[in-house]
């Protein structure tokens, strides 16, 4: 039981006048002390979880956020699918622009050589020459099929990411509101006790007892639904990542970005994969638009050599032949005016993807520096609150300098400030694992 009375000198009261209703305040001060210092079974037992499904989180071998992200990144199905595609696009890529192969051409066959001597046999090698820019087109179409395989692999992979630390991030801020919700209802029991002796006691009204069961039931209802949100949290980042919903894990400190914003967006105009996306299709453009206006040049299509040999005359010979393309009628100016407008096309839109990432750069970056402000500056409060507020507590239990409720409103107003602390390193991660993706980058390591 707290000892929350000094004892008292019946000489000294005398001596010092007080009126006989001091005796009174003293013996229900006594009454209170000691219907306080009972126990209260509902505090004794924490408050029963409703949810059935409650997750036992396990003490052992907890894991980093970084862990927890390269085990999702093994896991993930959708991610080898994409890894996959770049693969096909690379070996694609490898075996585009070469020469066609060579034809071989024998003719003058017929069942007359089973039976008989053959009369003439004629054998050659045919070879197409490609038009000019043909090859580097056709080798550019790969190059950029392989950078648009490569953008949805890496930004997949970086979405994939930001949603697991996201994640990560959520479980950690569900496992401190029930902690918390926890305490909370705890200390509710222990204030509806204490409010119930002094309303028996006429020092509290039953309005304010009535509210006290009010604030009662909705700890409780509170602490069920942080549970429940606990264990959906754990869930989504179980079957996202591969891990035991149980899996204990570690909270760690966010790391501040401190590069300028025009840093950021050199830095994401260097990272994002779409901006090298853009400059490739620019060059196919560029090679389409060539090969059209090389159309007008005389080029050679086809050259063949071949073997001619005939029996009566008893003699052979070498045969040469070659076919050139000669742009008499067709001058092709429709495709050579729709190709240059594809270059202007695809050179606008690189300035408008510039555009965009620099836009998405500034927003995101306006958000995460607005909530690391309200961040610093509440923890640096919320820390000194915290601290006055244990002091106060524990000086009034040992000296009874406040009422025993109000020492339990001090202790909730903590844990409310706690859970406000939790929430708010919950917006920031938020915040700064955004940044992270429309930076290009997947961790704070690639930043500097």
């Amino acid at each position: 039981m707290m000892n929350i009375l000094k004892p008292v000198n019946s000489n000294k009261i005398k001596s010092s006048g007080l009126i006989p209703g001091c005796w009174s305040f003293t013996i229900f001060l006594l009454c209170f002390v000691s219907a306080f210092g009972q126990r209260n079974p509902e505090i004794e037992n924490p408050p029963s979880i409703t949810d059935g499904n409650k997750i036992q989180i396990s003490t052992e071998s907890p894991l980093t956020e970084q862990q927890v992200v390269d085990l999702a990144l093994e896991y993930n199905k959708k991610l080898q699918n994409h890894n996959t595609n770049v693969q096909i696009a690379t070996h694609r890529y490898k075996s585009s622009g070469w020469l066609q192969n060579p034809e071989l051409r024998v003719s003058n066959l017929s069942t007359r050589y089973v039976s008989q001597d053959y009369d003439e046999l004629k054998v050659g090698l045919r070879c197409r020459f490609p038009q000019l820019g043909e090859l580097g087109e056709e080798k550019q179409e790969a190059r950029v099929e392989l950078s648009q395989r490569r953008v949805e692999e890496i930004r997949f992979r970086q979405e994939l990411i930001t949603r697991i630390r996201k994640n990560y991030a959520n479980v950690l801020m569900h496992d401190q509101l029930a902690i918390l919700a926890q305490q909370r209802v705890l200390k509710e029991d222990e204030r509806i006790g204490i409010i119930e002796k002094l309303v028996g006691l006429g020092n509290r009204s039953v309005v304010y007892f009535t509210k006290a069961k009010m604030w009662h039931a909705e700890s409780r209802n509170d602490f069920a639904r942080a549970i429940q949100n606990q264990t959906l949290a754990r869930r989504t980042l179980s079957k996202r990542s591969g891990i035991n919903a149980g899996q204990a894990l570690i909270m760690e400190d966010l790391p501040e970005v401190r590069q300028e914003l025009d840093d950021l967006i050199k830095l994401a105009f260097k990272n994002r994969p779409e901006v090298e996306l853009v400059q490739q299709q620019i060059e196919l453009a560029v090679r389409q638009q060539n090969r059209e206006r090389f159309q007008l040049i005389p080029w050679p299509t086809f050259f063949q050599t071949s073997y001619h040999r005939e029996k009566k005359r008893e003699n052979d010979w070498w045969e040469f032949m070659f076919g050139v393309n000669l742009p008499l009628f067709n001058w092709n100016l429709g495709n050579i005016k729709a190709t240059g407008l594809a270059v202007t096309k695809k050179e606008n839109q690189s300035d408008a993807i510039r555009e965009s990432i620099e836009e998405e750069v500034r927003s995101t970056y306006s958000i995460y520096k607005d909530l690391l402000l309200d961040w610093q500056n509440f923890k640096q409060s919320a820390d000194k609150l915290i601290s006055e507020a244990e002091l106060i507590v524990s000086r009034a239990r040992e000296h009874t300098t406040l009422m025993p409720d109000e020492v339990v409103e001090m202790e909730l107003t903590m844990i409310e400030t706690k859970k406000l602390l939790a929430e708010k390193r919950q917006n920031l991660a938020h915040a700064l694992f955004d940044l992270y993706f429309v930076l290009g980058v997947e961790g704070y390591e690639q930043l500097n």
